[in-house]
C-alpha cells in the first residue's frame, strides 16, 4: 500500500482530491497531512483520520517515510513545495496549472527527472469516460481527422489574476485538445481578446498538428455561462461530448447517445467515477506501484504547456 501525504487543505482539495483518495482505501494509506490554515487542517485531520498532521512540509518529508504526496495550491506558491517534494524523492501529484509559468513547469520537470520520480498534473478531462469513449471509437475507425474543445464561462467585469485565464483555467481545453489529437504542434494561429474585462478573456486557436490533424480551440470569459464541450472526428465517425455527462456519436450516419456513467457502467449520481477525477487517481496509484510514467505526467504534460505558450503569446503590457 502507498503511502500517502498531502499538502493543502482548500477548497479543490477537499472538494475532489481527498474524497477520490480516500476512496483507494486498499491502494492508498493517507497518513499524513500538512496545511497552514489550523482550521482547514482540523477539518480534514478529523474527516480522513490522518494520523500525522504538520503546518510545516519540510519537517512531514523528513519526518514521514511517504511513497507520493498530493500536493494541491495555487499556481502562486506551488513551485517550493513541489520542488522540496520532488527532491525529497516523493512521487508527486500537482493541481493544473504546473507552475506559475513555463519556466517554473520545466524546474519541476528537471526535478522529476533528476530523482527518477513522476510529477503528475490533474489534467483530469483525459480521464472523462466520455473522453475516453470517443477516442477508443475513433480509433476503430481511424485516422483521426479533428479535435475541436471549448471552455466557456462568464467572469466580466474585474478579472484580474496572478497568471492569466488561459493558463490557469483555459489550459485545461489546450491539454485535451492536443491529447486527442494525438500529434505535436507544428503550425498555431491564435487570437487574443478583451471584452469587458481588465485582461484578456478570449481565446480562440487553429492547430496543425504533425499526424495531418487539424484541432480547434475556443475558450471565451466573455460568454453567458459554463460550458466545456469537445468533438473529436475520424473516417466516418464524429464524437461530440459534453464533459463529463454525455457523448453523442454519429458513425456511418447512425446516431446514438450515452451517458458518460453508461460508458463505464457506474451510478449516474456518481459524478466523480465518470467525470475524471477518480479514474486519474486510481491512474496515478497504478503507475507508482508499478513504476510506470503516468498519462498526464510533465513528460508529457510540458508540450501542452509549450502549445499553451504559443496560444498566449507575447502578454501586453
Amino acid at each position: 500500500m502507498l503511502k500517502a501525504g498531502f499538502i493543502g487543505a482548500g477548497g479543490r482539495s477537499q472538494g475532489a482530491h481527498y474524497p477520490s483518495v480516500n476512496r483507494l482505501e486498499d491502494d492508498v494509506e493517507m497518513l499524513a497531512v500538512c496545511e497552514l490554515d489550523e482550521e482547514k487542517l482540523a477539518q480534514v485531520a478529523q474527516k480522513y483520520e490522518f494520523p500525522h498532521t504538520y503546518t510545516d512540509h519540510r519537517k512531514m518529508l523528513d519526518t514521514e517515510d511517504l511513497d507520493v504526496v498530493y500536493c494541491v495550491m495555487n499556481e502562486k506558491w506551488i513551485l517550493q513545495p513541489a520542488l522540496d517534494c520532488l527532491n525529497a524523492g516523493k512521487h508527486m501529484f500537482i493541481e493544473k496549472p504546473p507552475g506559475a509559468n513555463s519556466d517554473e513547469t520545466q524546474q519541476l520537470l528537471e526535478a522529476a527527472i533528476a530523482n527518477d520520480v513522476y510529477c503528475m498534473v490533474g489534467f483530469q478531462r483525459r480521464y472523462a469516460a466520455v473522453t475516453r469513449e470517443a477516442m477508443r471509437r475513433v480509433a476503430e475507425k481511424g485516422p483521426v481527422t479533428l479535435a475541436v474543445t471549448t471552455f466557456n464561462k462568464q467572469m466580466i467585469g474585474q478579472n484580474r489574476e496572478f497568471t492569466t485565464t488561459l493558463w490557469n483555467d483555459v489550459c485545461h481545453v489546450v491539454d485535451l485538445l492536443r491529447y486527442m489529437a494525438g500529434g505535436e504542434p507544428v503550425e498555431v494561429t491564435a487570437h487574443r481578446d478583451t471584452f469587458a474585462a481588465e485582461q484578456r478573456n478570449f481565446y480562440t486557436a487553429f492547430v496543425r498538428f504533425d499526424n495531418n490533424v487539424t484541432g480547434v480551440l475556443f475558450g471565451s470569459r466573455a460568454s453567458g455561462g459554463r460550458v466545456l464541450r469537445s468533438e473529436l472526428h475520424g473516417v466516418g465517425i464524429g464524437c461530440y461530448m459534453k464533459i463529463p455527462e454525455e457523448i453523442e456519436i454519429y458513425e456511418d450516419n447512425n446516431r446514438s447517445v450515452m451517458g458518460g456513467w453508461e460508458v463505464d457502467g457506474v451510478d449516474e449520481r456518481d459524478s466523480a467515477n465518470y467525470e475524471g477525477v477518480l479514474t486519474m487517481h486510481r491512474h496515478f496509484a497504478d503507475c507508482v506501484r508499478n513504476r510506470k510514467v503516468p498519462l498526464t505526467d510533465l513528460r508529457d504534460v510540458i508540450h501542452s504547456i509549450h502549445l499553451v505558450d504559443q496560444i498566449e503569446g507575447p502578454l501586453p503590457d
